[in-house]
């Protein structure tokens, strides 16, 4: 690619966290608590198999969401900022509503225009491999190129 890359590519990203509450109604008399009650106030290290997050779920529908904005778009500098960060915010909204519990996303789209030129992405972050992940979706046509990124990160 021949100019810089800020000429070439937007970026947005959005974190949003879904915070799971665990809090019990003082309306309730303890003697009509019952043990189902104590297990939900218990403080669990670790996602439940059902709250673990899902790459492969996260890929499909962040790869439909990509397609859709930009199946017949070409590349505008002057929208890609605001093209990406839609497409950023409704990646998150979406993974919000799979309902995980206590996982914080962290999501990044970079658009780009195609000059037939490779393009190299990379993060790090100091995860736990048992109940963090991530997805990743990518797009090209004749005249862009757009990657996305989703972190799902579970806090303790």
């Amino acid at each position: 690619m021949g100019s810089t890359a800020s000429e070439d590519s937007a970026t947005a990203s959005a974190a949003g966290a879904h915070q799971y509450s665990a809090s019990e109604s003082s309306s309730v008399p303890a003697s009509r608590r019952t043990s189902t009650s104590s297990r939900r106030d218990s403080f669990s290290l670790r996602p439940t198999f059902m709250q673990k997050f899902r790459p492969q779920v996260a890929t499909k529908f962040m790869q439909q969401i990509i397609q859709s904005h930009l199946q017949s778009k070409s590349y505008r500098a002057e929208e890609a900022q605001k093209l990406s960060k839609t497409i950023a915010e409704e990646i998150k909204s979406k993974l919000i509503e799979l309902d995980l519990g206590r996982y914080k996303y962290v999501v990044n789209v970079v658009l780009g225009e195609n000059h037939g030129g490779g393009a190299r992405m990379d993060a790090r972050c100091h995860w736990d491999q048992e109940s963090d992940g991530s997805a990743q979706a990518f797009f090209t046509n004749d005249s862009l190129w757009c990657a996305a990124v989703a972190f799902a990160v579970f806090y303790y």
